[in-house]
């Protein structure tokens, strides 16, 4: 019995002082005796019942003897998380919404952040013993983006999470994600986001939009730093792509304010092999801005929204709402979000 148990694990570990500190005799002894998966699921449910009482100290404390006690279990770990930096945030968000003195301000800039801080604590602690669980990186990484609004953080954590061996796609995305809400880090971000477009092969409503927000930027800049010379040439040069051609159309839209010109130039970028599907969205709303146009910029929305529809967004299809009203096109033919 003694050899199986060496097998399986029961002998690699004993609980520290402070977990002796906080278990009973009998449940420390239990552990000891090889029984502590046992012993761990009873004072995973004593955390619970706290956690229905919202009594956070007592569920922190239950917490970390359970994964004390179970420390290759990542379920523990991530329980463990969830709890200080979703359940008891969230709780404490609610209180702070109470008060309208310094006990707000009290609970949102000193409570709040500690408990993000306590799960942070307890998947870094969880990582020791887990090193290769992406989920533990996956989890800090969350907790950076979703709580605490900090994109190079986790970033950070997103593409460690991403380079484990179990990490699925969805988590290297997530890196590509935060890249973009980074200053300074658009040539990188591009690069990033541009690869995946073209070979991931998974091609997500966020990857779209992220991809052209940061072509719309980069045109952008282009158009502004750039002449209409140079921009023609960069255009026309051997080699050039869709993005110099985007360039030359900004700055004629924006820049020399010649309308027809630029409605000529992304009518090329949208039917440019490479170029994302989203420019011929872009192409029907620039052509609205010319009157004679309207009634072919509406068959280009309505092809766009029955072969492409995830490539509009809201705000447009209540234009086009507003598009079809002004034309009197009838209910039954209308685009349907």
């Amino acid at each position: 019995m003694e050899t199986e148990f060496k097998e399986q694990g029961f002998r690699d570990w004993s609980p520290g002082l402070s977990s002796r500190d906080q278990l009973t005799q009998a449940a420390f002894v239990g552990a000891l005796g090889g029984f502590r998966s046992l012993v761990a699921s009873v004072y995973h449910l004593k955390a619970h019942n706290s956690f229905v009482k919202k009594n956070w100290g007592e569920v922190e404390r239950l917490r970390t003897v359970t994964a004390s006690l179970q420390p290759k279990f990542w379920s523990y770990w991530d329980l463990a998380v969830w709890d200080m930096a979703w359940n008891a945030f969230g709780h404490y968000r609610g209180e702070a919404e109470r008060y309208d003195d310094f006990e707000s301000w009290r609970i949102e800039n000193i409570v709040m952040p500690t408990y993000l801080q306590k799960g942070i604590d307890f998947a870094k602690r969880g990582l020791e013993w887990l090193p290769d669980d992406y989920r533990l990186l996956k989890v800090i990484a969350d907790i950076y983006d979703q709580k605490m609004g900090d994109p190079e953080k986790a970033a950070q954590w997103y593409l460690r999470a991403s380079q484990k061996p179990d990490a699925p796609s969805h988590v290297y995305r997530a890196y590509a994600h935060q890249l973009t809400l980074l200053e300074g880090m658009e040539e990188e971000a591009y690069r990033v986001n541009e690869d995946l477009y073209r070979n991931s092969g998974e091609i997500t409503l966020t990857l779209l939009r992220d991809l052209e927000r940061l072509e719309e930027n980069m045109a952008r800049r282009a158009a502004s730093d750039m002449s209409h010379e140079e921009l023609s040439a960069a255009a026309l040069a051997e080699g050039a792509g869709y993005l110099e051609l985007v360039s030359l159309g900004m700055h004629l839209l924006e820049v020399s304010k010649d309308l027809p010109a630029a409605i000529d130039i992304f009518e090329k970028v949208a039917s440019h092999p490479l170029a994302p599907s989203f420019y011929r969205r872009k192409l029907a709303f620039i052509m609205l801005k010319d009157p004679k146009q309207t009634v072919r910029a509406y068959r280009m929305l309505k092809d766009v929204a029955l072969k492409d529809p995830a490539s509009l967004r809201r705000e447009d299809n209540t234009e086009i709402a507003r598009l079809e009203a002004r034309l009197g096109i009838p209910e039954a033919k209308r685009i349907k979000p």
